[in-house]
């Protein structure tokens, strides 16, 4: 597969388009390709020129870096937002190698923010204390988990930030990170959506 680097963001690109795809209501077993290109998806042109954003009040500690499956491993997550936005259907995000793992303990202080950002892979976090507002930037929607609760980002471009909505509470949360190429960033912080 061609790739390339994309040097203002880290982000590895490639010719090939991504697998994320969204699976439609009524005709089962259709997958059609997100109009999303492999990139910074929903970001207008004049966020694009702008200096990425940053984390306010957040912080992250690792716990596994970079640990590298011992069998070749895949992974696939099909999920559907209980708050679709224009996000309706199932919608799959498809690594074709799992690559390598990584673990991270991730704070966010009253009101703090993680910044707009984007992972190369899928991440599954499970919030322990606390709550997070996550908005997606292909969609602008903002959606509300709770601690006890799990949501997927899929990753693979999409750009997205994560906000603590108490001003009293911190929030934590367990994350993993699927397919982070060994030795890069599990997370790549982007210029701010127009949401």
């Amino acid at each position: 597969m061609n790739s390339e680097r994309n040097t203002q963001s880290g982000c590895r690109r490639s010719s090939r388009r991504r697998q994320w795809t969204r699976r439609l209501p009524g005709f089962a077993g259709l997958a059609v390709p997100l109009v999303l290109a492999v990139g910074f998806t929903g970001v207008t042109s004049n966020a694009l020129a702008s200096e990425p954003d940053q984390p306010d009040g957040f912080s992250a500690r690792i716990l596994a870096g970079h640990t590298a499956f011992a069998d070749e491993v895949a992974a696939q997550f099909r999920f559907t937002y209980k708050e679709p936005g224009d996000n309706p259907g199932e919608l799959v995000a498809d690594l074709g190698s799992a690559g390598t793992v990584v673990m991270a303990e991730v704070e966010w202080e009253p009101n703090g923010s993680s910044g707009w950002h984007t992972h190369p892979g899928a991440v599954v976090v499970a919030i322990v204390e606390g709550a997070l507002e996550v908005t997606n930037a292909d969609d602008c929607v903002t959606r509300t988990y709770q601690a006890g609760q799990a949501w997927l980002d899929p990753g693979q471009g999409n750009v997205h930030v994560a906000v603590n909505p108490s001003g009293e509470d911190r929030t934590r949360v367990y994350a993993t990170f699927f397919g982070v190429p060994n030795g890069e960033p599990g997370t790549v912080h982007v210029p701010p959506a127009d949401c």
